[in-house]
């Protein structure tokens, strides 16, 4: 969901009426009494540098993850493209790199000779790829992430505040701020800059501790878009207010209830999985079968409560796969003793909240919390970090 963060998107970022056991990450309970200090310079230095790669990381994804990925193969796989290249037709270029958009390129550009031929998408973007356009002289500059949206998820996944400038000004001066190089979109230096608050710092030990748990604090909260994001509610509210998921539910019809959820999937709503109850009685449950964080809802017409529904808008895999990209740690997810997936398998038998533990010859240290699987229940998230 990113990089559209859950709307993390992305990679992306980027799914409650019942609270669920996560903690707060900005004040865990074994960071209380360490929180309740100032932060030593060195510690504020240590968490810094520790956001500063995470939030490298999740530019990294802009630049040249799986989206990258696809939007460049769309794009020198397009035939009207290169057919309007060939033919000196920039009207029909244009029309091409609109439908490759996809609501996934963000700004894009061909250059015939070194100037534009034609272009599509708007605003100020980030990480520019580029690329030859096949079969013709032809080149590209394209990206994916625009500029606000990074700094958006940067910050809602770091809990640092976030500013980017152009140009190489603006580097770190505090212990408590980072700072590293990137690219403006089509062209020139970027500087991305990170100022961690003194309520996000936490100084439970040595160095090596400070960074996990740091780490730690990020999982947290890339778990937290998914269930209490700007777009969890928004899906949420969009649910509630369609009229035929309402009709089919007042009429408490599977046929339809199923029809209408799967219209939500086909209209590529940000939702993975849909269940529905009526007066405590299961009508429907349409969607994957490993998902987290739901988010709940109620139906009504005419005032009448007519139904409730539990939804999620991300998978156990979506969540698995940003943990481990934004944070490099192994992760783990656990309901009870069994392992629902890992990046390690099978795993180790027993997982300290906070610790170590050695697994096929590697140390790491951990950090756990419990967020909730799908429809209810806990859900154990652990991630590993090697010193």
């Amino acid at each position: 969901m990113l990089v559209a963060a859950g709307a993390l998107a992305a990679a992306g970022l980027a799914a409650c009426g019942s609270a669920g056991a996560t903690r707060s990450a900005t004040a865990p309970a074994s960071a209380a009494s360490a929180s309740a200090a100032p932060a030593l310079p060195a510690c504020a230095a240590t968490v810094a540098d520790t956001l500063e790669q995470v939030a490298q990381r999740i530019y990294r994804v802009a630049a040249s993850g799986e989206d990258v990925t696809e939007a460049v193969d769309r794009v020198r796989a397009s035939q009207a493209l290169a057919d309007a290249i060939d033919g000196d037709d920039a009207r029909a270029a244009r029309a091409a790199l609109n439908a490759l958009l996809l609501k996934q390129i963000v700004r894009i550009e061909v250059l015939e000779r070194g100037r534009v031929f034609a272009s599509a998408g708007a605003g100020a973007a980030i990480a520019p790829v580029r690329g030859s356009i096949p079969g013709t002289s032809a080149s590209f500059v394209l990206s994916v992430q625009a500029r606000r949206n990074y700094a958006q998820v940067a910050g809602r996944v770091t809990g640092a505040q976030v500013r980017l400038s152009s140009g190489a000004a603006g580097r770190a001066r505090a212990a408590n701020e980072a700072s590293f190089g990137a690219s403006l979109y089509p062209a020139g230096g970027l500087r991305v800059m990170l100022a961690v608050p003194a309520a996000k710092i936490s100084c439970p030990g040595r160095r090596a501790r400070v960074r996990v748990e740091t780490l730690g604090h990020v999982g947290e909260r890339i778990y937290e878009e998914e269930r209490d994001s700007t777009q969890a509610t928004a899906t949420l509210r969009l649910l509630e207010g369609s009229r035929a998921f309402r009709r089919a539910v007042a009429e408490r019809s599977p046929s339809a209830t199923r029809a209408a959820i799967v219209g939500f999937f086909e209209e590529h709503l940000h939702v993975v999985r849909v269940r529905v109850t009526i007066g405590g009685r299961l009508l429907v449950d349409v969607g994957g079968p490993y998902v987290l964080a739901p988010v709940r809802g109620t139906l009504r017409e005419h005032g009448r409560v007519i139904g409730r529904f539990e939804m999620a808008i991300q998978d156990d895999a979506g969540y698995l796969k940003l943990a481990r990209l934004f944070t490099g740690a192994q992760v783990l997810m656990r309901v009870g003793g069994r392992q629902i997936m890992g990046t390690l398998e099978p795993g180790p038998a027993r997982v300290p909240e906070r610790g170590s533990v050695s697994y096929e010859g590697r140390t790491y240290q951990t950090y756990s919390f419990t967020g909730e699987a799908f429809p209810s229940g806990p859900l154990r998230m652990a991630l590993l970090v090697e010193p």
